[in-house]
């Protein structure tokens, strides 16, 4: 008798707990806040969109589509930070090509191009920097020759290395740096340098200066710092 009734009362416990619990859940249910409409407007920044190429379609948009940037999938959007069109709020700089280029980045603040470069106010001159473009980056070195030019307030980031050798009005590729006279419009006519008195059909500085693939102390060796042949290890 004593295990019926214990068995009643455990049924009924049970019984009395999942109504319990239920109707809990449907008050819960009920007093949490609706959902929101699928086809309401969602607050926050607007998706990225661009169309410069409705504005800028030549010659710039013709002369991207020749790059390996837009070969690649990169936006205009990616370099020319908004903030301000015309004038956009971060300007292109060394520091902004090391977000993709890290290793030719590091490697070119290591070189003696950036140790001797030139620097200016160029970040907030808006008149300044397209004085630098016309000039090809580059700027008057004495005795003789040019060399490069970077942004004095941002340091390292600031740098137009990048741009002077790569840009070639928004191509942005190597073609300019394989030119035969590339090296030279900055550094003097250096016949010196080739035997044979001829420069040749392309630019044989490369050969010398940017050793790809070869390896110096079990160091892959750069192609940014330019050092002189035999020194790549040592920093010369």
């Amino acid at each position: 008798m004593s295990q019926r009734r214990h068995g009643r009362w455990l049924a009924w416990t049970l019984l009395t707990s999942v109504v319990v619990l239920t109707s809990a859940g449907c008050f819960l249910v009920g007093s949490s806040s609706p959902r929101p409409d699928p086809k309401a407007p969602v607050s926050g920044p607007a998706p990225y969109m661009e169309d410069c190429q409705l504005c800028h379609a030549s010659p710039v948009a013709e002369h991207y589509a020749q790059s390996l940037h837009a070969a690649k999938g990169i936006r205009c959007g990616q370099c020319h930070t908004p903030g301000g069109h015309p004038n956009f709020a971060q300007p292109i700089e060394d520091g902004k090509c090391g977000g993709c280029h890290q290793p030719q980045y590091q490697e070119s603040l290591t070189s003696k191009h950036f140790a001797t470069r030139e620097q200016r106010a160029l970040n907030e001159d808006p008149a300044a920097r397209k004085l630098l473009r016309q000039d090809g980056f580059t700027a008057p070195a004495p005795p003789g020759g040019r060399r490069f030019v970077g942004d004095k307030a941002a340091g390292a980031l600031g740098g137009r290395l990048c741009v002077a050798c790569h840009y070639d009005e928004h191509r942005l590729d190597l073609a300019p740096v394989r030119q035969a006279n590339f090296c030279t419009s900055c550094h003097g006519v250096r016949q010196d340098h080739f035997a044979d008195g001829n420069a040749g059909p392309g630019n044989r500085c490369l050969g010398c200066h940017v050793l790809v693939g070869k390896t110096v102390s079990g160091q892959i060796v750069n192609t940014h710092r330019f050092a002189k042949p035999g020194a790549e290890g040592t920093g010369g």
